[in-house]
């Protein structure tokens, strides 16, 4: 039970950050210079985010 509490605590921290990450880098695209760091962070955060569902299914099953 703990164990599983960590991993859904874990996934919704970098979720949320994640989700962040990304409205920043769709409002990014309507700017008149976008920037490529935005994107670039929210791809590493959402690999981060799939590693991380990836690792807790494995753990717990």
């Amino acid at each position: 039970m703990r164990r599983a509490l960590l991993w859904d605590t874990a996934l919704g921290f970098v979720g949320f950050f994640a989700f962040l990450a990304l409205l920043q880098a769709v409002l990014n695209l309507f700017s008149p210079s976008p920037a490529l760091w935005p994107g670039l962070l929210a791809g590493a955060l959402c690999a981060a985010e799939f590693g991380l569902w990836l690792a807790k299914r494995k753990d717990l099953s």
